[in-house]
């Protein structure tokens, strides 16, 4: 993975000194620049390296002697033409390599080709620079335009005029005439990724025959996870120089974690982790990283004193369990563990537990990363420049989540109280399964108001937005610790799965539940079938309630997730 940084400008113009920092976060093994002049203007290219893949980093920007053109590729490729690169491939290098094949003015083919996670900024050596996201924009790229300049980079400078590119498309600049030019399904009506269109066909009467963990649906979700997961965790390096992480080590840890789950305990992340087992070398750790926040607005309505009885009333009110326990009676601050309030934290190590059970061989670390108030106030600024242009309150709590995730710095061992932070750079995340497979409240809703048409018509629209929402904020956010993550959910098979198998094979909300929330069923079945009982029946539970960074100050209480920040 690697950061980014364009300038095209009429005079010499560089970038500053401080942007360049911020990119080289994203990469920290090293940082080149590249100068053009072309057609009377300035070309600067700058990428920072983060080495993770392949037996020996690969520096860039690529320059090609003969031709002149220059590759930033922040990403990657997993396949080209539908064939997974040679083990041991380095793939920036293979994707340079068709580019200057590729025929003139076709650029769009070769990227069309490429399924992985990426962004890439090409100056072709003719006279037009290509840049674009993959079709759900998990690599970030934003774009400033100014009179005279442009910048296209991964992460923005801290400072105004920042726009998003949209995933999925490829743009050109070119760069005498400093036309640009948009290819787009919606502006030319030619797809550039084969990404098919989901089976919106109603169930038949033969088609609703009740999943069940034998189901040929459950075994194929396995398989296509199965070979997603094998590709996002083969080669990847240990990290060539350990001070970059500066981590506390207990003396029986071993250094070769080289892979990270952000773990909730939630069904997505923890089938995740358990496929990985399948797949990672059996003497190699998993670390599961658990972040929970103290919320200042939770603590101090869980220690105020219980209102007066009601003598009218027959009896006091109950509490309500909290992922089955009954939390304990209100007491002082200093007394509560804010932590323990996080209902990710009690999930996580339920599933964490469960995986100990089930896969009783392999080390699990579950990694406990406590943030107090004090140090998101801290980091605040930090977080929402990284995340600009996005900038509403869900955005903020959202990417709290993931920045200090990121950052790998919590709590090893059972009993919670030695510091360490991992030393994976990869980071695999569950992210995706909701809008394959009806895993939001709304799809059941949907169901409800209009039966499966209603449901399919949800889905599809949550399947084509899902190259606008938010992987480049996330990306943006857990790069800053030189961290890359990687989204077995969104590899282009099982996308490909999850978009021809039936609606009644994914969340079948017609047919009795029988134990087994009929959201993402068959993502359910797959964990009970993987001996994953517990994690089945968790409830979705989005990321900012279950890290409880949602509304953490009192007088954020009224805030809409959709408002603006306050200053």
């Amino acid at each position: 993975m690697c950061g980014i940084l364009f300038n095209l400008s009429a005079c010499s113009s560089t970038p500053s000194q401080a942007h360049v920092t911020l990119v080289s976060h994203r990469g920290p093994d090293a940082t080149r620049t590249h100068a053009i002049t072309a057609h009377g203007k300035t070309l600067t290219l700058t990428s920072s390296l983060l080495s993770v893949r392949g037996s020996e980093p690969t520096l860039q920007p690529l320059v090609d002697a003969s031709t002149g053109s220059v590759l930033c590729w922040n990403g990657e490729a997993w396949r080209v033409h539908g064939h997974p690169l040679a083990e041991g491939a380095n793939d920036t290098l293979e994707i340079f390599k068709v580019l200057l094949n590729a025929p003139e003015g076709r650029i769009q083919d070769v990227i069309g080709a490429i399924e992985g996670e990426f962004a890439f900024v090409f100056w072709d050596g003719h006279g037009g620079v290509w840049f674009g996201r993959d079709w759900a924009g998990r690599r970030s790229l934003v774009v400033r335009r100014r009179e005279g300049e442009m910048e296209l980079a991964s992460v923005g400078d801290g400072e105004g005029g920042w726009e998003e590119i949209e995933a999925g498309g490829l743009g050109r600049i070119d760069v005498e005439s400093g036309e640009e030019t948009w290819i787009t399904r919606r502006s030319t009506g030619e797809e550039i990724y084969g990404i098919p269109s989901m089976n919106l066909s109603q169930p038949t009467l033969e088609e609703l025959a009740p999943l069940s963990v034998d189901s040929l649906e459950v075994s194929g979700l396995h398989d296509a996870l199965l070979e997603s997961l094998r590709l996002r965790v083969r080669d990847v390096q240990l990290p060539p120089n350990a001070d970059l992480h500066s981590r506390h080590v207990p003396a029986n840890a071993q250094e070769d974690v080289r892979v990270a789950v952000l773990f909730s305990g939630g069904v997505d992340c923890t089938v995740i982790a358990r496929i990985a087992h399948e797949v990672l070398p059996p003497d190699e750790p998993i670390d599961l990283l658990n972040v929970a926040f103290e919320n200042p607005r939770i603590v101090a309505a869980r220690s105020a004193p219980p209102p007066a009885l009601n003598l009218k009333k027959k009896k006091a009110a109950v509490p309500r369990p909290l992922n089955g326990v009954i939390p304990p009676a209100p007491t002082t601050t200093a007394e509560l563990d804010p932590y323990a309030l996080c209902p990710d934290r009690a999930t996580g190590l339920s599933s964490y537990h469960e995986l100990c059970k089930t896969c009783p061989t392999r080390r699990w670390r579950f990694i406990s990363i406590n943030i107090p108030y004090t140090e998101v106030l801290e980091h605040r600024k930090t977080v929402i420049d990284l995340m600009y242009p996005h900038n509403t309150e869900m955005d903020l709590s959202i990417a709290l989540a993931f920045y200090f995730a990121a950052r790998g710095r919590g709590a090893f061992g059972s009993s919670g109280s030695q510091d360490y932070t991992t030393p994976a750079r990869i980071l695999l995340s569950g992210l995706g399964a909701d809008e394959l497979l009806g895993g939001y409240s709304r799809h059941s809703t949907a169901f409800r108001r209009a039966g499966y048409q209603g449901l399919l018509d949800e889905l599809d629209l949550d399947f084509q937005r899902l190259g606008k929402r938010n992987l480049g904020r996330d990306d943006r956010v857990a790069a800053h610790w030189a961290k890359e993550m990687r989204y077995p959910f969104l590899d282009e098979k099982v996308v490909s799965w999850a978009m021809a198998t039936p609606v009644v094979g994914k969340c079948p909300f017609g047919e009795p539940e029988n134990g087994v929330e009929n959201g993402k069923k068959v993502l359910r079945l797959l964990a009970k079938k993987l001996g994953m009982e517990k994690a089945a029946g968790e409830a979705k539970r989005a990321v900012q309630f279950g890290a409880r960074t949602a509304k953490m100050s009192v007088e954020s209480r009224k805030m809409k997730g959709t408002d603006g920040l306050m200053a």
